[in-house]
């Protein structure tokens, strides 16, 4: 218990770095819940809770000042507690999104109150013309929310235990059914989201190439994926070759239209 206490710390605190790091994504679901699974000794439960809460996060983004449920506390907890008591993806999709919200709470209070008072510090300092001070008063802020946000992740897995495996015992036996079938349409959901920010005319026959190599050919994803690498090659060659025949026809043209003057 004292190893995954301390393992759940670490993770959640390099998790929270993934904005001091350059927006680095490290701390989506798909990345936290893999080591949650190495901590609990289950890699193949943990990457599948990871990629199904991946999932469930893909459309809640912040915009403008909005702060979206927290996907880092959501996802480590909900993995760690899962995981903790023997249970699966649809436990995990039950908790995820109150704990999020915890997670948004707690940020709110940091952005609405901590934070605020630590910005009319670092003026002051700057007003005093200490550029230094003011400085490390932003640095403080970003590991004042690195550390609290690690911590409260630490203490609830510590505290809650115990409590999450009474609490989903007496969950009925239809509603966790019901998540069951939610939880196996959501990957679908996600995809549709994915394909409707990315998608365009010169992706869209990757899109269908990938599809008739799954689902007629029955490929696995690395054949799949040299398949397309080779479709992407061919289709370079053809795109130069065209770009390089209209550059031929142009100068062309121009000569003519030289030859004439």
């Amino acid at each position: 218990m004292a190893l995954q206490i301390i393992g759940i710390f670490l993770v959640a605190l390099i998790a929270n770095m993934q904005d001091f790091l350059g927006s680095s994504f490290i701390g989506r679901p798909i990345v936290t819940c893999l080591f949650i699974g190495l901590i609990f000794n289950n890699v193949q439960q943990g990457l599948i809770i990871g990629a199904t809460l991946e999932l469930a996060f893909l459309g809640l983004m912040g915009v403008g000042a909005t702060v979206p449920p927290d996907e880092i506390i959501g996802g480590i907890l909900a993995t760690a507690l899962a995981l903790k008591n023997g249970y699966g993806v649809s436990v995990a999709l039950t908790l995820v999104l109150p704990i999020a919200t915890l997670g948004l709470l707690i940020k709110n209070l940091l952005y609405v109150v901590i934070f605020p008072a630590m910005a009319h510090k670092a003026d002051d300092y700057a007003n005093k013309g200490e550029v230094s001070k003011a400085g490390n008063m932003h640095l403080w802020a970003s590991f004042t929310r690195i550390i609290m946000m690690a911590l409260v992740t630490t203490i609830s897995f510590a505290l809650g235990s115990n409590l999450v495996g009474a609490f989903v015992k007496l969950i009925p036996k239809f509603l966790i059914d019901g998540i069951t079938v939610a939880t196996e349409i959501l990957p679908a959901v996600g995809f549709a989201m994915l394909i409707n920010m990315t998608f365009s005319k010169k992706v869209a026959p990757f899109f269908f190439i990938g599809f008739v190599c799954a689902a007629y050919l029955k490929l696995d994803m690395i054949a799949a994926s040299i398949i397309g690498a080779i479709f992407a090659g061919m289709m370079y060659l053809i795109l130069e070759e065209i770009h390089q025949n209209n550059g031929a026809s142009a100068a062309k043209e121009t000569e003519v239209q030289e030859d004439d003057f």
